[in-house]
């Protein structure tokens, strides 16, 4: 008995053994893992704000581009439209039926509010458009501050060589936010001018005629060497006969100095008050070679003033090549210049027979 007692003991402790050994554990709980919860970054806004040096040297900054502009001299105007801009013209110089260009290629300009000009501006009404900018002639950069006052802003303009003119091309584009429309218009400039240079890079000094360009109240004043219409004699191949006269503005002058610069050819320019034959006529000019040679011109009248800083200034320049050196470069030449110049810029077709 003792025997069997301990062989079912034995074996009863065997069982539980296996039994025990082969249940199942539980399975470890996993680590519960770590909810990251990044805040999303929200995309960060383009700034809008710009910021350029007028040519006056004043910081102008915009919170955004500008889209209601007023200025008060046409040669702005003007860029507004060869820049694609002219949508955003609010108001604009006095006596804009006055000017041919106005009324083929933005007639919607004939409408707008004038404020006065560079010599009458009516500051209380540029003010009263309620601008977001304003575009001033240099002449007029102490009426700035009025503006200022009232939280408008104002950029300066002094294009009163190419190198200007572009510079403030550039300067409006920016503004407007639309900096490429300047690169077009600045990339033809420099593509005529490469073209002159090589008309005229083989002329010697002495093939190269003394130019007076008369200003437009009288043939008695002249532009001097730093007037914008001395960089159009020099693209032209010629020279300026007031070119030893300091100044950047007309200068008036007597019959004693006209005879004494003895120029080979005398311009009008496009808004003049007189005729080349009232220049012709005038007895006390009679010797200068100019008028015995009958070399006394006007320039086309029915487009803009081509003598000016305006975007079109260098069609001054081209037609005034073709005054000077006829048998280097063609009127001809220079009216299809014209068209394609006002088709591609100012999109309208200039009927070219009207330039003499």
């Amino acid at each position: 008995m003792k025997k069997w007692l301990s062989i079912l003991l034995t074996a009863s402790l065997v069982f539980t053994l296996l039994t025990g050994c082969g249940s199942k554990e539980e399975a470890a709980p996993e680590p519960e893992k770590e909810v990251q919860t990044e805040e999303e970054e929200e995309p960060e806004e383009e700034s809008t704000e710009i910021t350029v040096t007028d040519q006056a040297g004043n910081t102008v900054t915009l919170e955004k581009p500008a889209e209601k502009i007023v200025t008060c001299f046409y040669g702005q105007s003007y860029s507004m439209i060869a820049l694609g801009l002219k949508d955003k013209l609010a108001g604009m110089e006095a006596k804009a039926n006055v000017r041919p260009i106005y009324s083929l290629a933005a007639p919607e300009f004939l409408e707008l509010p004038n404020v006065g000009s560079q010599k009458e501006f009516n500051v209380e009404a540029a003010i009263a458009l309620e601008p977001d900018l304003v575009l001033l002639p240099k002449k007029l950069q102490d009426t700035a501050s009025s503006f200022e006052a009232v939280g408008i802003p104002v950029a300066i303009c002094y294009p009163e060589s190419q190198e200007l003119l572009e510079e403030q091309l550039v300067m409006i584009a920016t503004l407007c936010g639309k900096p490429e429309n300047a690169d077009k218009l600045i990339e033809y400039y420099h593509t005529k001018f490469d073209e002159m240079d090589k008309i005229t890079s083989e002329l010697s000094d002495e093939e190269k005629p003394s130019i007076y360009m008369a200003s437009v109240s009288s043939y008695m004043s002249a532009a001097p060497k730093d007037m914008y219409q001395a960089t159009l004699i020099e693209k032209a191949g010629g020279v300026n006969a007031a070119g030893e006269i300091d100044g950047d503005y007309w200068t008036d002058l007597s019959y004693e100095q006209i005879l004494a610069m003895n120029p080979d050819i005398i311009v009008l320019p496009s808004e003049a008050e007189y005729t080349a034959d009232d220049v012709k006529n005038d007895a006390q000019l009679a010797e200068v070679t100019a008028v015995k040679n009958g070399a006394v011109y006007a320039m086309p009248k029915d487009f803009e003033a081509w003598d000016s800083p305006v975007p079109s200034g260098v069609l001054g320049a081209l037609w005034m090549l073709a005054a000077a050196h006829g048998n280097l470069y063609s009127m001809d030449q220079m009216r299809t210049d014209a068209a394609e110049f006002y088709s591609e810029f100012y999109g309208f077709e200039a009927d070219t027979s009207v330039i003499n």
